[in-house]
């Protein structure tokens, strides 16, 4: 264990652990990082495009979705109804 003379060195080493680690930190997501477009790893451009694009194309299917309800629901009985039908269908010998 380390000797320490000054009590405010003493307390600090106790309470600062985090800095003794010396941990590399992953970056999540920084809005004023990816301005800076240029600067940023290739990897970095991928997420920021995910997470970016992830509203619009939420908001696309949400929209298509309610506009064509009746139709979703008409093409998902037809397909039930082919299926409960096709299962007394063709036999094999």
């Amino acid at each position: 264990m380390k000797q320490v003379n000054n009590p405010k060195d003493f307390l600090s080493s106790i309470f600062n652990k985090q800095a003794d680690r010396g941990r590399d930190m992953k970056r999540v997501f920084q809005w004023r990082r990816y301005l800076e477009w240029k600067e940023l790893t290739s990897e970095e451009k991928l997420s920021a495009k995910r997470f970016l694009l992830i509203p619009i194309f939420a908001y696309l299917i949400i929209w298509i979705f309610n506009q064509n309800f009746s139709l979703i629901v008409l093409f998902l009985l037809g397909y039930i109804l082919y299926k409960k039908l096709e299962k007394g269908g063709i036999e094999k010998k």
